[in-house]
């Protein structure tokens, strides 16, 4: 305890197998039978005679998140990681680090030798929010929803997609999901019984443990979501299985949380509420911390400017928490009309340009964007950094066309919230490329539209976004902007035309429309893509560590060469945490810390 998150990974370079392993959770497990206790899920102090511990029977959180429409961990949205802090358990929890997981509702799991079938046993403790047991069929069940085609993509980094990551490696689900099977029988979901749940995989994947985290693997209460369909998320309608349950939620404003007595672990559990204050993310600086300093709040996220003025008052100042290096901040093509920025040579010009250093220092904890995964991935290495070459921007501008910028549109970055971030690269892009640029700044609900939407003929640019995932490279290469993002981005604006048209034409039979885009995606998407999945899938089944690296950083390689996407700055992120609160595990992970560890003084 006390460490850093990642004090326990070691460089790849001459890594054992058994450090790998040991990492993703699968050390001291393949045998099965083994139960892990994790000090980071595990409450300490003296036991109360509510079975709380530390603040005692009545201790309440008051906390700010950002808004919350939905609580539904099978899109991607602000919710998700929300609900998985401790209002839905999955089968593992990560520990305190995020370098490993520990049983929830699965106390313990076996491995068979080929590394394909995960058997989890289920704790008979373990009860829903309204009593109800909760049995493998929930799970196997869930996850039927969560593999069942909706018309949403999966394992993107679009907001309202459905958030199964590819890279997790369930038999068959991407098949079942892009649907192209209908069969459940093909897709490896079992209940054999009540407490025994079996996951096969398509390829041995040491990360699968930890992938099990995310908040797609969460279980519903599928009696409930099924006879509900559009209630289900509404108390007391929500049932829960973490040790929190929804009291309240009224959607972009306020959720209230209380300690969920048929939780299997409750005794440790120390807060009996936890209340949820909602804040727009766009709201202006020095708005969003006006709670704290007011003593109506007790954590909560801040943005750069509140950070610096943090940083500057001697009180606040020590009450301000960091993750290092948690996310990176991106710009993404969109896809228009005008071809212009369908020549790489633009795209890399305009990222080459960039002076990365200068952008780093416009937010607090800013570190230059060398690469998408940043180097605090476990197997990163700086042959993915990319290299400032403003003379080569320019040779590369004129090449395509666009000498000293002159006949390049004007360049637009379509942005949700105003960023100090996107004005620097457009003053960058202007002075340096001598090239007319904006930023366009949007509604959030208008910028989820229009960044998947193909732009006019007058318009060609990049949506800026951040994104933070599990550090490790599948993750990061296999599913944020994975090589199914970069096939769809590489491909011309009139063919992506062509694949939203098929989305939307709902009389077609989802198969009829899947082999469709396929077929599109395969005529028309980059060779860059395709190779990017080859390497990937290769080093999917890869199980020597070093090649397995290897193969996902050579797919890196070549998902920076296309620069549909490119990275500009590597981010930290930041937290008001008053000194009563203890317990708090930050992690380099979107839901950045579990409730169930918190305690108030």
């Amino acid at each position: 305890m006390g460490k850093s998150a990642f004090d326990n990974l070691k460089p790849w370079p001459g890594v054992t197998r058994r450090d790998f392993l040991r990492v993703s959770g699968l050390v001291g497990l393949a045998t099965g039978g083994v139960t892990l206790t994790g000090c980071g899920m595990t409450g300490g102090g003296t036991e109360d005679a509510a079975g709380g511990t530390g603040g005692g029977k009545d201790a309440v959180l008051r906390m700010t998140f950002t808004t919350v429409e939905v609580l539904d961990p099978q899109l991607i949205t602000n919710g998700m990681w929300i609900l998985s802090r401790g209002i839905l358990e999955g089968l593992v929890v990560q520990n305190e680090a995020g370098t490993d997981v520990v049983p929830a509702v699965a106390e313990k799991w076996d491995i068979s030798d080929d590394a394909l079938t995960y058997t989890f046993h289920l704790r008979k403790d373990a009860k829903w929010s309204n009593g109800d047991p909760v049995v493998a069929k929930d799970f196997e069940r869930t996850l039927k929803r969560l593999f069942t085609p909706s018309g949403k993509a999966s394992g993107g980094t679009t907001m309202g997609q459905n958030s199964y990551q590819p890279t997790t490696g369930i038999k068959g689900a991407l098949e079942f999901l892009a649907g192209g099977s209908k069969d459940w029988n093909s897709v490896g979901v079992k209940a054999p019984s009540d407490n025994e749940l079996v996951l096969e995989l398509d390829t041995p994947n040491p990360d699968f443990l930890l992938a099990l985290t995310h908040p797609a693997m969460l279980p519903l209460h599928m009696d409930t979501v099924e006879k509900k369909p559009d209630d289900w998320q509404k108390p007391p309608n929500f049932v829960a299985n973490g040790a929190f349950a929804v009291k309240d939620f009224v959607p972009n404003s306020s959720l209230q949380l209380v300690r969920n007595d048929k939780y299997w672990d409750v005794k440790q559990v120390s807060l009996s509420r936890i209340e949820v204050q909602q804040v727009d993310a766009g709201a202006a600086a020095g708005t969003v911390t006006v709670p704290y300093e007011n003593n109506e709040t007790d954590l909560l996220p801040i943005t750069d400017a509140d950070v610096l003025r943090f940083q500057k008052d001697p009180k606040l100042a020590k009450e301000l928490k960091q993750i290092d290096t948690y996310s990176v901040a991106y710009l993404a093509t969109l896809r228009s009309q005008n071809p212009a920025l369908e020549d790489v040579r633009v795209r890399q010009a305009l990222s080459i340009s960039l002076d990365r250093k200068t952008l780093a220092g416009v937010s607090p904890g800013g570190r230059p964007g060398l690469s998408l995964p940043h180097d605090r991935v476990a197997g990163w290495d700086k042959s993915l950094a990319v290299t400032e070459d403003l003379a080569k921007a320019k040779k590369l501008l004129a090449e395509a066309g666009f000498p000293g910028g002159k006949g390049l549109p004007k360049v637009r970055i379509l942005a949700g919230v105003e960023s100090p971030l996107v004005d620097a690269i457009v003053d960058q892009w202007q002075n340096r490329l001598g090239i007319e640029a904006a930023a366009d700044i949007v509604e959030a609900g208008v910028y989820v539209e229009r960044r998947w939407a193909v732009q006019k003929k007058d318009y060609v640019g990049f949506y800026f976004g951040t994104f933070a995932g599990l550090p490790t490279l599948p993750t990061y290469v296999g599913a944020l902007w994975s090589p199914a993002d970069i096939a769809n981005f590489s491909l011309p604006g009139k063919v992506w035309q062509q694949m939203l048209d098929l989305d939307a034409d709902k009389k077609m039979d989802p198969a009829v429309a899947a082999k469709r885009k396929a077929a599109l995606i395969k005529k028309y998407s980059s060779a860059g893509s395709k190779e990017m999945a080859d390497l990937v899938a290769q080093a999917g089944k890869e199980l020597d560590d070093e090649k397995r690296r290897q193969l996902y950083l050579q797919a890196a390689r070549v998902r920076e060469d296309q620069y549909l996407y490119f990275s500009v700055s590597w981010l930290g992120s930041f937290f008001a945490v008053r000194p009563k609160i203890s317990g708090l595990q930050l992690r380099r992970y979107p839901d950045f810390f579990y409730f169930k560890p918190l305690h108030v003084a």
